[in-house]
């Protein structure tokens, strides 16, 4: 018998009802947002970042009220569900930028860098929702022109192509990859509700990895011993322990090292390392960690 967790593969019918919910209510919203900031900052790296965020906000979304509250105990029908709520979420996107550009006001600032008012009207934008091959065909009319550059030079044709290729795969990706996670943390069928899920303090950084990972798979009552906590992990290498337990007493456990090291800057960063995940303790190895944390 295996002892790590392995997903049942089982979700609920009301998983659906909950991705239409957020879909189609929260989706939108987000992509309001998004879609605003985009439109009215002007650098390009920022909106990177930006993107990367809305790829993750829709991820959570569906994650929590697709995944979590409908059960979906199913990595493949959670990623499924990620995908098809990244892709409403980029369309909903697509339609509020359209009619920012048919609404277009006055533009300032200089030829180098600039912004364009505008405001979206919500009739037209119920109109353009349910009219997708409209919406297609003035987007590749758009696409020949553009509608912002790079310092002097207008983005358009293959280009422009290129960079809305790049923003739907960061979205999509994104959330994707979200649910597909969310849906593989360790379910009790027996209650019928995710483990809860407890992060405790930081303790040392472990270098035998392969040592701990031995010695949890045999349920050896000495696999922390070399465990101590870690009170300046800000700034120094640590491992982080994430429990899970249920109420029936089973419980799941997954580590982290974080590598610290110190960027061009003078910061410091870290390098993630989950070298077990979800591997079940018993309940004597679970109440010493507790000690360890106290």
């Amino acid at each position: 018998m295996s002892k790590y967790y392995i997903p049942t593969g089982k979700f609920s019918p009301t998983s659906f009802i909950y991705f239409g919910l957020a879909s189609f209510i929260l989706l939108p919203i987000l992509a309001l947002l998004y879609t605003y900031l985009v439109w009215y900052i002007p650098f390009i790296y920022i909106n990177f970042f930006i993107t990367a965020g809305f790829g993750f906000g829709a991820g959570i979304m569906i994650s929590y009220f697709s995944i979590k509250l409908g059960k979906v105990r199913n990595p493949k029908v959670a990623a499924i569900l990620g995908l098809l709520g990244g892709l409403i979420a980029l369309y909903f996107s697509w339609v509020i930028w359209v009619d920012l550009v048919f609404n277009i006001g006055e533009s300032y600032g200089t030829d180098r860098i600039g912004i364009t008012t505008s405001n979206v009207k919500f009739k037209e934008l119920l109109e353009l929702a349910f009219q997708p091959g409209f919406l297609f065909d003035t987007i590749l009319e758009i696409n020949k022109v553009g509608t912002w550059g790079i310092r002097t030079a207008t983005v358009s044709g293959t280009l422009l192509f290129v960079f809305w290729f790049i923003e739907a795969l960061i979205i999509l990706v994104i959330a994707t990859i979200l649910p597909y996670f969310s849906s593989k943390k360790p379910f009790c069928e027996f209650n019928n509700e995710w483990f809860k899920e407890i992060k405790l303090p930081s303790f040392n950084f472990i270098e035998d990895t392969q040592s701990i990972i031995s010695s949890l798979e045999s349920n050896d009552r000495n696999s922390f011993d070399t465990i101590e906590s870690e009170s300046n992990s800000e700034n120094k290498s640590h491992s982080i322990f994430t429990l899970y337990s249920s109420q029936k007493g089973e419980s799941y456990l997954s580590i982290e090292n974080k590598l610290a090291s110190i960027n061009d800057k003078g910061e410091v960063d870290f390098d993630n390392d989950e070298f077990i995940e979800y591997i079940e303790i018993s309940t004597e190895l679970k109440d010493k960690l507790f000690t360890i944390k106290n």
